[in-house]
Formats: structure tokens, C-alpha cells, sequence
């Protein structure tokens, strides 16, 4: 019987703790906004639309060349819109219009708690109706480039909804539950099992799934034949190589992966800005605006 009790004490006192840490880490904090289009000489306009569940968000509406397709920016976790205007602008340059906005919980949108991408996903498709309302936007495929968090979501629901007509992403994980399991030792040094149980359980209990549903790996298959390129760290210790060559196996083609030697975690762009604005440029001139 003691040894009952004690075996109960540590797995509640276990589950308790990694319930805990899980909950903490999705309540992140808010960055503010320091800078806008403006800086890059850009017009735009500050918009707000509503996510599919009716969360509110904040983004910017960036308009040059009506002859050109509109591309959707999604940040990272723990970002916002702006840290994504160094690769606006030279989209921008080339004549592509821009929708950059904040996932919930993060930048000026409404929410407190991050989900790590499965009801952000509700914010992604609220950005893709907000741009099929716009009057002077014509009915046309739209782009998407997700950074990590935003990476996974755009994979997510470009896999299943046909505006959507080229996608690019960089850092995106395979499955969130081995993205979790993977930081659990690289951020904590706890070991995968059993502490991965337990977070998993407090994420079901806190967003009603389990974490393995949050899967790009299985749903990245449907974004073919629309194009997809993906953009990968080569020393990324928090989205290690082999998980993205696991994803790029998974898609079909069209498809391309671009390895940015030496970069690390979100450093893909300040190790090549050239290279990596060239090649977004290039790639999304595949979107067929006469469809």
C-alpha cells in the first residue's frame, strides 16, 4: 500500500509539474510593434479582421501592384509582423502585395494563450477570407510564407484549401508532439519518455487534442500540385535538419528545399539576405494569376 501511495504521489507530482511548465510556455510574451512598413518607404494600411472562431487580429495590409499576387506573411512563435518587414520589403520591391498580421496572443491581437499552431490555424484561414472581401482584390491563388509556428499552420491549411496556390516555409516542424518531445531536451534536459505523457496529456486537456494531430507530415501531401518550397537552417538546433528532409519526403511535387548553410534557428534570411529574397521572388512567380 506505501508503495501504491508513493507511486501515485510521484506520477501526479510528475504530471503536475510538466503541466505546469506546459501552460506557462503558452502564455508567452507580447512584443510590441517597433516598427512599420513606413520605415521601408512602403504604404500600407492597418487592418483588423476576425480568425474563423471570431478572434480579432491586427495586421497590414501592403497594396502595389494589382497585376501581381497577394502574399500572406505568418511570423513565429513568440513574433509578430514586424520581424517578418526586412522580407516584406523586398517582396514589396518586386510588385507583390502583402497581408502581414498577428497570430492571436501575439503583437496586437487579441488572445492570451498560444497553441503552438492548431487554433492559429483559425487565424490563417480568417486572413485568407479577410482577402477574398476585399473589393480591390481580385479572386486569384494567393502565396503564404510561414516562419516556424507559422510554417507548420500554413502547411496545415494550405493542405485543404485551394486559394491557396504556392506556399513556402521555413522551420516548420513535422508533428508538434515531436517538436515537443525535442524541446523538452534541448530547452529543460528531460528525457522524451515519460515526461513527453504527461505534456501531452495537459495539452489535450488545455486544447481538447492531442498534439499528434497538429501533424504538417501527414497533410503536406495535399498541397501538391500547387508548389511548395521549403527554407531550412542548416544548424538549427530547434528544427534540426532531418525533420525537415523527413517533410520534404512527405510532399509530392512540385517541390524544392533550399539548405542555408551555417544559418541557425530564424537566421535563414540574415545569413543570405540576397540569396533568400531572390529565391522567394523567383519561386512565387509560379502563382497562375489567371486561375
Amino acid at each position: 500500500m506505501v508503495f501504491l501511495e508513493t507511486l501515485f504521489l510521484v506520477v501526479f507530482w510528475t504530471w503536475a509539474f510538466c503541466a505546469f511548465l506546459f501552460l506557462r510556455n503558452t502564455f508567452l510574451p507580447r512584443l510590441p510593434i517597433t516598427a512599420s512598413p513606413s520605415a521601408w518607404q512602403l504604404p500600407y494600411e492597418p487592418v483588423r479582421f476576425q480568425a474563423t472562431d471570431g478572434v480579432w487580429l491586427a495586421g497590414w495590409k501592403i497594396a502595389r501592384d494589382p497585376q501581381r499576387p497577394w502574399i500572406i506573411l505568418c511570423h513565429g512563435l513568440g513574433a509578430n509582423r514586424a520581424d517578418l518587414l526586412d522580407i516584406a520589403a523586398g517582396l514589396a520591391q518586386a510588385g507583390y502585395n502583402l497581408l502581414a498580421f498577428d497570430f492571436r496572443a501575439h503583437g496586437e491581437s487579441q488572445g492570451r494563450a498560444t497553441s503552438f499552431g492548431w487554433v492559429e490555424q483559425r487565424d490563417l484561414e480568417g486572413a485568407l477570407a479577410f482577402l477574398g472581401k476585399q473589393p480591390d482584390i481580385p479572386e486569384r491563388p494567393y502565396g503564404i510564407l510561414g516562419i516556424s509556428m507559422g510554417g507548420a499552420v500554413a502547411i496545415m491549411v494550405a493542405a485543404r484549401d485551394e486559394r491557396v496556390g504556392a506556399i513556402a516555409v521555413e522551420g516548420s516542424y513535422p508533428d508538434l508532439e515531436t517538436s515537443l518531445g525535442h524541446h523538452l531536451t534541448l530547452l529543460y534536459h528531460l528525457p522524451r519518455y515519460p515526461f513527453l505523457w504527461f505534456v501531452s496529456s495537459a495539452y489535450r486537456l488545455r486544447f481538447g487534442v492531442w498534439p499528434s494531430r497538429m501533424a504538417p507530415i501527414s497533410e503536406i501531401a495535399g498541397i501538391s500540385p500547387r508548389p511548395l518550397f521549403i527554407i531550412q537552417a542548416e544548424a538549427d538546433p530547434r528544427m534540426p535538419p532531418d525533420q525537415t528532409r523527413a517533410l520534404i519526403e512527405a510532399a509530392r511535387e512540385p517541390k524544392r528545399l533550399w539548405i542555408v548553410p551555417g544559418a541557425e534557428h530564424l537566421g535563414a534570411y540574415h545569413s543570405d539576405p540576397e540569396g533568400y529574397q531572390r529565391r522567394l521572388v523567383e519561386f512565387f512567380s509560379t502563382l497562375n494569376l489567371t486561375e
